[in-house]
């Protein structure tokens, strides 16, 4: 399994749920939980814009909102969570056809 701190800037992940649920007094803001519900629902991936002083890999993601504007978050990835997956670029089929 991959560490969140050997992600770099432009590499892809997918989320597939809300961080540390279940673990006993761990706690997250209701908003920050909702985000994570909307981007397991969409299931894109997101991409690391920027490592912090820290180490620690950022995303971005926004929603469309029901007034048509853009809500949008940024969130970092904690090498204690086990919500997300890294993603590899799936070959084209142009790509298979050249390889022939």
């Amino acid at each position: 399994m991959m560490k969140a701190s050997e992600l770099k800037v432009g590499d892809r992940i997918r989320i597939t749920g809300v961080p540390s649920v279940g673990i006993p007094g761990y706690q997250i803001h209701a908003e920050t939980v909702r985000v994570y519900k909307k981007l397991v629902a969409r299931g894109r991936a997101v991409r690391i814009y920027e490592i912090d002083e820290y180490g620690a890999p950022w995303f971005a993601c926004r929603f469309r909102t029901r007034g048509k504007k853009w809500e949008q978050h940024f969130l970092a990835v904690d090498d204690a969570d086990k919500n997300w997956v890294p993603v590899t670029r799936r070959s084209r089929a142009s790509d298979q056809k050249s390889a022939m």
